[in-house]
């Protein structure tokens, strides 16, 4: 496995920007809801964008061990 570059790392580095972004804001979204089924496709919503936002960390996390 080769070391990320720059780019790369600002790229991914946007990524769980984004993800977290989305995640604060459907979780908003949540408590704001008045009907249950909005409810739970936006409780469905965040946690699809914290399993991104995890995976784009791990892969973060594997990549940091080949850079030192």
């Amino acid at each position: 496995m080769q070391p990320l570059t720059t780019k790369e790392l600002n790229y991914m580095c946007d990524m769980l920007s984004a993800e977290d972004l989305l995640i604060k804001t459907c979780a908003t979204a949540t408590m704001v809801a008045t009907q249950g089924d909005v409810q739970q496709f936006l409780h469905h919503v965040v946690g699809e964008h914290q399993r991104r936002y995890d995976e784009i960390l791990r892969v973060l996390e594997q990549h940091e061990s080949v850079a030192h």
